[in-house]
């Protein structure tokens, strides 16, 4: 099968599917390999001394565990446990410092699990490790997630902002106790709404409240509840996401009628889009939006494939050309830091043929392709670089061009991860299917059934 007609495939094959699933990493990290010390400590000398990162901070413990949830989460585990895994944290930074110590830290995000379960003063004990041993910008923002729930009050929110957090990121998901039970939360709409409306008496003007919409037994008017009773809050920033539930229902042949009769996901997306837009927000992502001007510097660095240094087990880092990951599994993780080394899992680094495609598929998660800034890059345009892959988006009304730039449609947006996948370079897909289960691999009998989007029954 020529690489032409992969694409095509992948795409109908995309589009046919559930669109929630999130891209965390170019290309998917189960396709790394082993990496060296050597290798990430070239790839941070080659990042200018000043340049601006971003920063993320790994906290892998939850109490409980979410069933909808598929993030690395070790939950149940004792306190003891989690001070020994911040005593590790901690030498963690003294490593990761000697290789990254000269970038300027713009931006950073205590992330999970759940890392609203740290103490002010275990946060305290993080960023003065951090400061310490890192540039900070003087601006820097730094976010914690936070999971709503009793723990929460509005000292210990004040506590963290007197340690140097600057914004909070709610994960609410939904104000449904009944749905909440079910799904294993362990929060309530009651205890939600309290702490939205201290959060800015605790002295927080920045924060974010995320929401998951499409949920199987979420009914309409549960999801109009919740984002009627959060926009009455006025957050500066609201993240929507589509839920991703796997199943096999939607034939890849079923393409354009899937577009034409959104699914349940979609539709409540879109509500929920529509909530927004009146309320003054504007779209930054497919998930993000935003109240005025406000900035979400994190998004930003990402966007500007600005460098990123990992921090804890599970975190991804990347340095000028090269992506890397830390372990995952924490014997591991306490055995590299113990001994002075970085916890390296896996990486990739990137050759020159692939870096068109890493740049498109990270820039792409912000709604277009600047065909300036490209060119100032890589020496060409957009459509000289990616005739087919454009091509193929323009066919099934995924993107349009605007002179130089590309720019999603309403249906690409919606569809960014199949966008995404669109533009991954044709060894990365090889590394990749050549690592999947034999049932999602291409074959000519998917091919023969979806030749064209003309020869689809609507």
């Amino acid at each position: 099968m020529s690489e032409s007609t992969s694409k095509r495939v992948r795409l109908l094959r995309d589009l046919s599917r559930d669109p929630g699933i999130l891209i965390l990493a170019y290309p998917y990290a189960r396709t790394w390999r082993e990496i060296s010390r050597k290798s990430v400590q070239q790839s941070w000398s080659e990042v200018p001394p000043g340049e601006h990162a971003a920063m993320h901070v790994h906290i892998p413990f939850c109490r409980t565990k979410c069933t909808y949830c598929d993030f690395l989460a070790y939950y149940g585990r004792s306190d003891s446990e989690i001070e020994r895994y911040l005593d590790l944290l901690r030498q963690d930074i003294r490593v990761v410092a000697g290789m990254a110590g000269h970038v300027a830290v713009e931006s950073m995000e205590f992330g999970g699990g759940t890392p609203s379960l740290l103490s002010v003063e275990q946060v305290a004990a993080i960023m003065d490790g951090v400061r310490a041993r890192f540039r900070f910008s003087p601006d820097a923002d730094v976010t914690m997630e936070v999971l709503p729930d009793t723990s929460i009050t509005t000292n210990l929110m004040a506590g963290w902002k007197r340690e140097g957090i600057t914004r909070l990121s709610f994960g609410v998901q939904f104000l449904d106790d009944d749905l909440k039970k079910k799904l294993n939360r362990e929060d309530t709409t009651e205890e939600i709404l309290r702490i939205l409306r201290s959060v800015r008496e605790a002295g927080f003007d920045d924060f974010s409240v995320d929401l998951m919409c499409g949920l199987p037994e979420q009914t309409e008017e549960s999801w109009r509840h919740t984002c009627q009773e959060i926009l009455r809050l006025h957050p500066p920033h609201v993240c929507v996401f589509p839920v991703s539930v796997r199943h096999e229902g939607i034939a890849l042949y079923n393409y354009r009628a899937a577009l034409l009769r959104p699914s349940r996901s979609r539709q409540t997306y879109e509500e929920a889009y529509q909530f927004l837009l009146e309320a003054g927000y504007q779209r930054t992502t497919r998930h993000n939006f935003r109240l005025g001007k406000q900035d979400f510097t994190y998004e930003r660095l990402m966007a500007d494939l600005a460098p990123v240094i990992g921090l804890g087990a599970h975190s991804i880092s990347q340095a000028k050309d090269c992506i890397y990951k830390n372990h995952s599994h924490l014997g591991k993780y306490e055995t590299a830091v113990s001994t002075g080394e970085p916890p390296l899992h896996t990486g990739h680094i990137f050759p020159e043929e692939e870096k068109p495609y890493n740049y498109a598929v990270r820039r792409i998660e912000h709604l277009r392709l600047d065909g300036k800034d490209f060119a100032a890059r890589f020496g060409r345009s957009l459509r000289e670089a990616f005739p087919e892959e454009i091509s193929l988006l323009e066919e099934f009304g995924l993107a349009r061009m605007n002179g130089a730039d590309l720019e999603l449609t309403p249906d690409g947006v919606y569809y960014t991860a199949a966008v995404k996948r669109t533009f991954f370079h044709p060894s990365a897909w090889d590394r990749f299917e050549s690592m999947r289960p034999e049932e999602f691999k291409l074959d000519r009998g998917i091919f023969d059934a979806v030749e064209s989007p003309a020869s689809v029954s609507t």
